[in-house]
């Protein structure tokens, strides 16, 4: 009965919820959160579970949820060294990695050696994936944003950048409506990376949370209720034109 009791008060108390600022997935405006915000929250609120969202450093909530200050983060990719302090849900979402020129040049992707000589702005400490990571024969100059790239994308000072395809449609979005027409997305991703919420592996009911939250976002891929919160940022966002592979 002791035992049921606990888990009972655990499921009442609200979930420390913690992610760092990553437009479009994770905001800090007022009552803006983001899309990846809305869709954990509304997927454990589904689950039975309150939320109480903070918005921290990446550093602070990793260390933080690691040490049980913070129940769950918003928002991870998955890594080996992490499994050890984190349960992942099952992927809520797919990040696109993708490449973006202006239009008016003929680069294609089809492999990295279409790259050759090429100068790629990167973004300092972003994982792009292994095969990106290992590629020879470009230069690869790191800037401290995304924003930075595209800019020196605008003046022809760098041949390419990359970046997940909703965040590089954000950035346009917020800083370079008037020059949306100028960029395209070169159409082979970089890489694809599924993105989960991490439960504590401090939380007692940290695998109860996880099987929750699966069932939970089942139910709202089943029903439309998980589109429907999408495409409310969906819209907010650019189009870009892709070329053909």
């Amino acid at each position: 009965i002791m035992s049921r009791g606990l888990g009972d008060v655990y499921k009442r108390q609200p979930l420390k919820v913690a992610g760092s600022v990553w437009p479009p997935f994770i905001v800090d405006k007022g009552a803006e959160k983001g899309a990846a915000t809305a869709l954990v929250t509304e997927i454990l609120k589904r689950a039975g579970y309150d939320t109480e969202v903070s918005i921290e450093t990446w550093p602070r909530t990793l260390e933080g949820t690691s040490a049980g200050i913070y129940d769950v983060i918003i928002s991870a990719w998955k890594t080996k060294e992490r499994e050890a302090h984190f349960q992942y849900t099952d992927p809520y979402f797919v990040n696109t990695i993708q490449f973006v020129k202006r239009k008016d040049t003929p680069i294609k992707f089809r492999n990295y050696q279409d790259l050759k000589g090429l100068v790629i702005g990167v973004v300092n400490g972003y994982a792009y994936g292994d095969e990106f990571d290992k590629a020879q024969g470009m230069l690869k100059l790191p800037a401290n944003h995304l924003i930075q790239n595209l800019l020196l994308l605008q003046r022809g000072r760098i041949d390419l950048t990359l970046g997940d395809k909703w965040v590089v449609r954000h950035e346009l979005t917020e800083y370079f409506p008037t020059a949306i027409k100028d960029y395209e997305f070169l159409g082979k991703p970089v890489a694809t990376r599924p993105l989960h919420a991490a439960v504590s592996r401090a939380h007692p009911q940290h695998d109860k949370i996880v099987k929750d939250f699966n069932k939970a976002l089942k139910g709202m891929k089943a029903d439309g209720s998980y589109e429907k919160i999408l495409d409310v940022y969906r819209k907010r966002l650019v189009k870009l034109t892709e070329t053909p592979l």
